[in-house]
């Protein structure tokens, strides 16, 4: 309160009660204000996403200042899933892509291209019919780091000609079994056209048999906005899926997948908002095993 209105409230003490009646319609305006910046983005499109440098974490693209006030005062926050070791077979793959597609949720399907055999063939399809991303996972899901340049190139550049056979798109993105890299690896990642993705957050589904216990790991670990989940394509993951996006939409996470070589992304909207808070990886963050990260 400035010098002058503290004198005219000495002098006139009927003014106190136009101060004070001034300054409550003024916060009421400011609520106002605050309330209607964060609705604006409710029916926007989230905003387009890339990897971070270290292919651990997502960050927004022309994320101007006040698209982040809104996300932030509606609690809008973005995650982007993955799904590893596909595809199962069985009926696995269908289950996700269901349950995905129930949530309007996407996401990249990190395919071991030695499990492509006739019989789950159409499941490709099927997967980028449904706006998903499909990605290399290696051929064999071997050891890349301890393989020499000429069989870790047929890992690598082997799996994406499959890919391209079955799909007719080389992949745009590459996850290295159990996540495990080197500058070997990227660099044959990079040489075949591809992105390097790890993650840092992880569901636990290779050794959690509870679906309960890996909607929860989930969830403890994607309390901020930015993160990728790992997942596999599991019989426990699909029975996980469906309470996983439900609890994950109830606290203001939308889907969105990553824009690679100036594409557009695929991406997911929900109508349920929460907070947005962004989060960049710490060093110690960026290798998967320090965090004692299993199978990817």
């Amino acid at each position: 309160m400035s010098r002058e209105v503290r004198e005219v409230l000495i002098k006139k003490p009927q003014a106190k009660s136009w101060v004070v009646a001034a300054m409550a319609w003024s916060l009421v305006v400011a609520g106002f204000g605050l309330a209607a910046l964060g609705l604006a983005g409710n029916n926007l499109p989230p905003p387009k996403f890339r990897l971070t440098a270290g292919g651990t974490a997502i960050a927004p693209v022309k994320y101007p200042f006040w698209r982040r006030l809104s996300d932030q005062i509606a609690g809008r926050k973005y995650i982007m899933l993955t799904v590893d070791d596909g595809p199962r077979g069985h009926g696995v793959d269908e289950r996700i892509l269901a349950i995905l597609a129930r949530h309007g949720a996407h996401a990249v399907f990190f395919e071991v291209c030695a499990n492509i055999t006739s019989p789950v063939q159409k499941t490709q399809h099927e997967i980028t019919d449904g706006g998903n991303i499909i990605a290399n996972h290696s051929y064999d899901h071997l050891h890349l780091t301890q393989l020499r340049p000429s069989p870790l190139q047929n890992e690598i550049e082997g799996c994406s000609s499959r890919l391209e056979a079955v799909t007719g798109r080389r992949p745009a993105f590459f996850r290295p079994p159990w996540g495990q890299t080197s500058p070997a690896v990227l660099n044959a990642a990079h040489a075949a056209g591809m992105e390097q993705v790890l993650w840092d957050t992880n569901s636990g589904d290779t050794w959690l048999k509870d679906p309960q216990k890996i909607v929860q790991l989930s969830l403890d670990q994607a309390s901020q906005g930015g993160s990728i989940l790992l997942m596999h394509s599991r019989p426990t993951t699909a029975d996980a899926l469906d309470e996983l996006l439900t609890q994950l939409q109830l606290r203001g996470f939308r889907f969105v997948l990553p824009e690679a070589n100036n594409k557009p992304i695929w991406l997911a909207q929900n109508h349920r908002t929460l907070r947005w808070h962004f989060r960049m990886p710490s060093p110690a963050q960026t290798s998967p095993a320090s965090r004692g990260l299993r199978r990817a």
